[in-house]
């Protein structure tokens, strides 16, 4: 277990783990952060892809303790007032989503700079990171938090936090609560908040000043001119992405903790990019020794791409990946996108060298209704088409 998780940090992942290595490593790294341990079980491979998130700040005792004392604010609410908490969670339920979404699409339409960049190019692309993770991403938890802290510290639950700007849930923070989590809302480099950094770079007060040198503006009236290095700016970058791990993963493990009780009270359905399907499906495949190669639309045909790690008969291959074409239906059925534009729903092996073996396929209707036992898995199996390219046959 702890030389998956080592080498999680490291971004040094080996082919080797099994799905009970990442399963016991998952029960492990996140027993100490949940109450209701079932709920972890019951979740335990939707959680395989949280532990990559949570690796991310595991080296760093700040943001660990800024997930742990996530925790106890929303578990210290739930006691003093469960029905209000219950509540919220409901009305913020989409705020989940929203930040998923949009941490796909940055991750989707971001091309990685080269290492012989220009410094000009390397630090726009920063503030571009800062702006879009603070506000598309950070924000929408945040005001899950921020909701939580107020009742907290005594006050009514807010009207509606979505409606409030980021220097307000800034600035109306309850000052008790946010002193015992200073890395929240202030970054630990430069002590500028949250939003000045966010407004730095949506209004792009910055300029190069120098060789390696930036410039920032940032205030209202009179303002306030700070001078930094890239190394610096990078620490800045780092602490964003590390605030909303640590916030994202700690609203995460609460709608999960408390999510049967949200489902008797109604919790709202919400639509899904096919993007984060995808991701977990490519995650969940990797477990088992298979690499995702690419997503292609066929016609009405929805292909994912897929090829073995492992030196299994193609045959065996196909099948064994094949095994996730109902989560992939049930994902382009969630998507407003793809649920009228694709039929079937289909995993595509090919070999070592590249070349096509073959694909199987399903409607998704079908699959759809195999996830909700309305068939049986022999007719499932019935409407799956197997396609193997001549040239293996």
């Amino acid at each position: 277990m702890r030389k998956l998780v080592r080498s999680l940090k490291e971004h040094q992942l080996s082919k080797a783990f099994t799905r009970d290595d990442w399963s016991i490593a998952t029960r492990s790294a996140f027993t100490p952060y949940f109450r209701r341990q079932q709920q972890l079980s019951k979740n335990i491979d939707s959680f395989h892809i949280e532990l990559r998130n949570l690796a991310r700040i595991a080296l760093f005792p700040e943001y660990t303790y800024l997930l742990s004392w996530c925790l106890r604010l929303h578990r210290r609410v739930l006691r003093i007032d469960r029905q209000g908490a219950y509540e919220n969670l409901l009305k913020y339920f989409a705020n989940m989503q929203t930040s998923d979404d949009r941490w796909l699409n940055m991750f989707e339409t971001s091309v990685p700079l080269e290492a012989d960049a220009a410094i000009h190019d390397k630090i726009y692309q920063l503030f571009s990171t800062i702006d879009g993770v603070a506000e598309g991403c950070f924000k929408p938890q945040l005001q899950i938090l921020f909701s939580f802290a107020q009742r907290c510290s005594g006050n009514p639950w807010p009207n509606d936090v979505t409606k409030m700007d980021f220097g307000a849930l800034v600035a109306e923070f309850p000052g008790s609560l946010r002193s015992q989590a200073s890395a929240l809302l202030t970054d630990p480099e430069l002590s500028i908040n949250i939003n000045q950094w966010r407004n730095i770079a949506a209004h792009k007060t910055f300029q190069l000043v120098g060789p390696r040198t930036i410039e920032i503006k940032y205030g209202k009236g009179t303002a306030h001119v700070r001078r930094l290095g890239l190394h610096r700016l990078r620490k800045v970058w780092h602490w964003l992405l590390r605030i909303h791990t640590a916030t994202r993963l700690a609203n995460t493990i609460t709608y999960i903790e408390h999510m049967p009780e949200l489902h008797a009270l109604g919790i709202p359905t919400i639509n899904r990019r096919l993007s984060a399907t995808l991701l977990h499906i490519a995650h969940g495949l990797s477990t088992v020794g298979f690499e995702s190669v690419a997503w292609k639309c066929v016609k009405r045909d929805g292909v994912l791409v897929v090829r073995d790690r492992q030196g299994r008969p193609a045959r065996h291959a196909l099948i064994h990946a094949s095994q996730m074409l109902d989560q992939l239906s049930v994902g382009i059925l969630l998507d407003p996108s793809t649920r009228n534009a694709l039929d079937r729903a289909g995993i595509s092996l090919v070999l070592k060298d590249g070349t096509p073996y073959g694909t199987a396929l399903v409607p998704v209707q079908v699959a759809d209704a195999f996830t909700l036992r309305k068939i049986d898995l022999a007719d499932y199996m019935d409407n799956i088409q197997w396609v193997i390219e001549k040239s293996q046959n």
